[in-house]
């Protein structure tokens, strides 16, 4: 994951084209940098996360069957 890459390497992945990051603590059961981190790299970087409008879901929603 990203925790085992410098903070250059990840610059370079943005500079190729990544576009997204997971940020959190705790990605499943594998730990993460953390949100202060991420914002710090994206800062440095120039860079500012952009908000949904509403909590991203793995699916789409929809009524229960009858």
């Amino acid at each position: 994951g990203r925790e085992s890459m410098s903070e250059a390497t990840q610059a370079l992945c943005f500079l190729a084209g990544a576009n997204s990051i997971f940020t959190g603590d705790k990605l499943l059961t594998a730990p993460n940098a953390g949100d202060d981190t991420d914002a710090a790299l994206l800062a440095k970087l120039g860079m500012t996360a952009l908000q949904g409008e509403e909590p991203a879901r793995a699916c789409k929603v929809s009524e229960p069957a009858e």
